[in-house]
């Protein structure tokens, strides 16, 4: 057990909170003690001893206070100060009880509710009668004195306050502590305020060290309750106190095993790497030691965030290519692909490439507009269109595009009757807000998104053909991440960078990229780029808990387990059989659709003639082969 040993700490601060008669007890006592403490005698009761005590806990300047009754009882329940309480001792008692029977064979003993008194012998006491009455209050004890006369007490036996009280009544007293209660009790305060101190070093050298650690580090007992943590710790685990069990803030698993290493953990809104250990005395667990190392937190701002496509794949370059092409023109463009292609950022390619790329661009999401905010959301409304509508009125959105781009996402999601209002502008290209009476001249490039087959949709009776015409006028399909597997490497090491500089992680990108292109290599990504970089997001900030790309490796799997699904290969041919088998009809769908016209075939597709040629040779040969195996058959 360390041990500062100290000077300052051998002579200890006293503090008696006391009144009268016990006072002048200790206050005889002080030059026996006078080289080993230090004695302050504060003349006080109840409500106002509590007041002179914390005052002087405010100040630093006792280490312990003694007192007795009542008195020790308050102090003892608010004072973080140790409190020593002065003792009853049976044989104090036996001496009151000879003393007042000299006085009057008529005796009350008046003690504090919550003191020890001894009194079991008091039936014994031979020649007198012993009225033994406690309270709780001062109010109490004063009113315990109206009677007494009445009832022929002769001699009260009590602490301090209650002689003092009897001897406003007139009454004979005798005080039940004795100067050797009062010795005793001043040295085991000496005795406790010494421990104390040197507790309070130890911990206060222990909560040094703590804060010293740069990692969140929590302390708990065998039960795991909290009993310590650095400034570290604090700062992560929000509410973290002492005293509560460890479950409140971390996984209730901690609890099943005394040592054990756990990876991504979520502690509070960082990923962590928590490492538990228990730690013994003497061969016997005392507590636990949690070792939090936290993953870094993403920066404020936008950096790190990118404004454009990024690929390698001759898929893609054509994606651009068109998207570059047709935002040059004034026309709508359409923008067909699966949730998270990159639906917007080639809208934002598309007002880059456009005559109003010096404006604003301006994107909402069809399904996130509520319908009956839809008019003054887009159309904006005049001033007192309608109730509790702002004074002076409100642009729409429509208006804040103007002489930019207004890009629409998920437009197969909106409503029948919204469908027709936006046809409408699209058509007169003005709008009109609500309650107003003049129309804003539009000059907008309109570009849309869907992620289902908007022709399907018009099908079905869920999208108006007329508007499916409007925004038909140039498409641009954006393929699936599975379909671009040359693009998996450049958006790898690109969000490893983008991501790195986000977070401020200085990464090995080359170690990384080698370890998870291959892998991310053989899955299909369902969520597309939008997935990839999600959970590139997810393994950067996790691979700063690990020491080497080697020991990040071994954990990817718990990292990542949708990257490492089982895939039966049969079913796998099977669904890429499906997906080409869907594209081909599709072509061919649209092919019939404009009279075998590849020209407008291809436009409508999003690809190049060229492409277009290859597809349909694609499929001219697949039914070459089909029909050689049921011949051979």
């Amino acid at each position: 057990m360390m041990e500062f040993n100290n000077a300052e700490a051998d002579r200890v601060k006293v503090c008696l909170i006391g009144n009268s008669k016990l006072s002048k007890m200790v206050h005889s006592l002080i030059p026996e003690f006078q080289s080993i403490a230090e004695i302050i005698i504060i003349d006080s009761i109840f409500s106002d001893a509590l007041m002179s005590a914390r005052r002087l806990v405010e100040h630093d300047s006792v280490d312990v206070f003694i007192s007795a009754g009542a008195n020790a009882h308050y102090l003892k329940d608010t004072l973080p100060v140790p409190v020593v309480a002065l003792e009853l001792r049976q044989s104090d008692l036996v001496n009151a009880v000879l003393k007042a029977r000299q006085i009057s064979n008529k005796i009350l003993l008046l003690t504090y509710e919550h003191q020890s008194t001894w009194t079991e012998f008091l039936d014994y006491v031979e020649g007198v009668d012993i009225v033994h009455r406690t309270y709780k209050t001062a109010e109490e004890a004063r009113e315990t004195f109206h009677g007494v006369e009445k009832d022929g007490i002769g001699v009260v036996i009590g602490s301090s306050f209650i002689c003092d009280l009897a001897e406003q009544e007139g009454l004979p007293f005798v005080m039940v502590y004795s100067r050797e209660s009062c010795r005793y009790m001043v040295r085991k305060a000496i005795s406790v305020a010494g421990e104390h101190k040197r507790e309070g070093e130890r911990r206060a050298f222990v909560q040094f060290l703590m804060d010293s650690a740069s990692s969140p580090t929590i302390i708990t007992n065998r039960d795991e309750q909290v009993i310590g943590f650095n400034r570290s710790a604090l700062g992560l685990v929000k509410g973290l106190a002492r005293n509560k069990r460890i479950d409140r803030f971390l996984d209730s698993r901690f609890l099943q095993t005394p040592d054990t290493v756990a990876e991504g953990i979520q502690v509070g809104d960082r990923l962590c790497r928590v490492q538990k250990s228990a730690f013994e005395v003497d061969g016997l667990r005392v507590g636990h030691l949690y070792a939090v190392t936290a993953a870094p937190q993403s920066k404020s701002g936008s950096e790190g965030k990118t404004s454009g496509l990024i690929y390698e794949s001759g898929r893609m370059a054509e994606v651009a290519h068109f998207l570059q092409v047709y935002g040059a023109t004034p026309g709508a463009v359409l923008l067909r692909g699966e949730t998270g292609t990159g639906k917007e950022l080639a809208a934002r390619m598309i007002h880059d490439s456009s005559a109003n790329k010096d404006g604003p661009f301006v994107a909402i999401n069809c399904a996130a507009i509520p319908s009956e905010l839809f008019e003054s959301e887009l159309f904006g409304y005049a001033d007192g269109a309608f109730t509790s509508s702002r004074s002076g009125g409100k642009s729409g959105l429509l208006e804040t595009a103007n002489n930019g781009t207004f890009f629409m996402d998920e437009i197969n999601s909106l409503p029948l009757p919204q469908q027709a209002k936006l046809l409408r502008v699209l058509q007169e290209r003005e709008v009109r807000p609500v309650g107003s009476r003049r129309s804003i001249a539009l000059n907008i490039k309109f570009v849309a998104a869907c992620n289902h087959d908007l022709l399907e949709e018009v099908r079905a009776g869920r999208f108006r053909e007329d508007l499916y015409y409007r925004l038909n006028v140039f498409i641009v399909n954006l393929p699936p991440l599975r379909e671009r597997p040359d693009d998996i490497e450049p958006l790898t090491r690109h969000f490893i960078q983008s991501l790195g500089r986000q977070y401020g992680i200085d990464a090995d990108e080359n170690a990384l990229a080698e370890v998870l292109v291959p892998r991310f290599r053989r899955y299909r990504w369902p969520g597309n780029v939008r997935q990839l970089e999600n959970l590139m997001e997810r393994l950067l900030v996790s691979s700063t808990l690990y020491s080497s790309t080697e020991q990040f490796a071994s954990q990817l799997q718990s990292l990542a387990p949708e990257l490492f699904e089982s895939t039966d290969p049969g079913q796998s041919g099977t669904e890429g059989g499906h997906l080409q088998s869907v594209e081909q009809e599709e072509i061919l769908k649209v092919l019939d659709r404009f009279g075998g016209n590849k020209t407008k075939a291809a436009e409508y597709l999003g690809i190049s003639q060229t492409t277009l040629w290859r597809r349909l040779k694609q499929i001219r040969d697949d039914r070459r082969a089909v029909g050689d195996d049921q011949s051979g058959e």
